[in-house]
């Protein structure tokens, strides 16, 4: 197993990893696809000592001669994991002869993870998730809300079976986020931009209401066949008694719904981006920098502080700004200070305090040898504006 670098094994494998969610995370796309000890699960065995536990294997697809699919794994993953793990994956070993003549999952596969060629596309989860996240950034910036709730993340996962069920199951999991996710206060705040008087708009369900939001959008469009073909295919697989599985090629209808559903948001988005003049780009930036912004909590300034004195700036224009290294003084921690004059003549003075003097002695520093940084994040103004 050790001798070669891909090793191939029914897909099936999977399956005793996947029943235990809480220890074991699966993240598959068009051609590739990890599994990994959760991170949950890995501080457990941290805990325990049993860090040698730990797994991640990385994989990709190959077609089989008789029409099933396997896994393409990446076989010095699976010898780094621990021997009783190994075994686990024996008995689902599949023959190179087994194998189709080509497979265009493979090749993708091998070129970006053995080649290391990054000139290979993401597949459909990985831009569907791309694509919602930067309609949320747009949508944020003009409503306040995300148009979802939630971005499709590792847990839409293809069929690891060729079957009608792994084909519904995968859709139950893509509902939760295109259907289920979709926020009304979102589309309600569009519908008032678009100057769209939409009768019943907060009795309709989310579905509807986009449509009515977007009406470029109708039930013709294949966004909207999208959105109805997952919300069908989830209802076959949660509601009522199933009809028998059925063999049928899952995994390629799945990555043909999902390409369908990376165009049509493609399409929502450049709508979006074009008509409210926003770009999606700049901020899905702007968002992660504003994520990153402290975190202020309830409680602790009292009125006398001198923090609460930068409210006076408010309304004031800025002249001028100059900054450097405070003067150094033996019983006081190193600092810098930042300088701030508006055109009315005030100046607004900002270094750093500490309570270094108190710990100095316990620490056995000398005051002056502890220094305090002012950490600015500035955050662009929304592209629309």
């Amino acid at each position: 197993m050790t001798q070669r670098v891909i090793g191939y094994f029914e897909a099936d494998v999977l399956s005793l990893y996947s029943s235990n969610p809480h220890k074991y995370t699966i993240d598959t796309d068009y051609f590739e696809g990890e599994l990994k000890t959760s991170a949950e699960y890995f501080e457990e065995l941290d805990s325990s000592g049993k860090r040698d536990e730990y797994i991640r294997i990385r994989f990709g697809y190959h077609a089989k001669s008789d029409g099933g699919m396997c896994l393409a794994v990446f076989i010095p993953d699976l010898a780094n994991a621990a021997p009783l793990e190994q075994k686990k994956w024996s008995p689902f070993i599949v023959k190179d002869d087994a194998l189709a003549d080509s497979d265009e999952r493979f090749t993708m596969w091998f070129d970006r993870n053995i080649q290391g060629s990054w000139g290979v596309k993401n597949g459909a989860r990985k831009r569907l998730t791309a694509v919602i996240e930067k309609i949320n950034s747009c949508c944020k910036a003009l409503t306040g809300h995300p148009l979802y709730s939630k971005v499709p993340n590792s847990s839409v996962t293809y069929p690891s079976s060729q079957n009608t069920h792994a084909y519904e199951d995968s859709h139950k999991n893509l509902y939760g986020f295109l259907v289920d996710g979709l926020s009304k206060k979102c589309l309600l705040a569009l519908a008032e931009k678009r100057q769209k008087n939409i009768l019943e708009a907060a009795n309709m369900k989310p579905p509807t209401l986009l449509r009515h939001v977007f009406t470029e959008f109708d039930k013709e469009s294949q966004l909207h066949k999208v959105l109805s073909l997952i919300s069908s295919e989830r209802g076959n697989s949660s509601h009522g008694v199933r009809n028998s599985a059925k063999s049928c090629d899952a995994f390629g209808l799945f990555n043909r719904d999902l390409e369908q559903a990376v165009e049509s948001f493609e399409l929502l988005l450049k709508l979006i981006e074009q008509e409210f003049t926003v770009s999606a780009t700049h901020e899905l930036r702007r968002q992660e920098i504003m994520q990153y912004l402290p975190k202020i909590v309830d409680g602790g300034i009292e009125s006398n502080y001198s923090i609460c004195q930068a409210t006076q700036m408010v309304g004031k224009t800025v002249e001028k700004v100059w900054f450097g290294l405070r003067e150094d003084h033996v019983q006081i921690h190193q600092s810098e200070a930042l300088f701030i004059q508006f055109t009315n003549g005030e100046l607004l003075a900002i270094d750093t305090g500490s309570n270094v003097v108190n710990i100095a002695d316990q620490a056995k520093i000398k005051p002056n040898e502890f220094h305090v940084d002012l950490n600015l994040t500035w955050v662009p103004a929304p592209s629309n504006t």
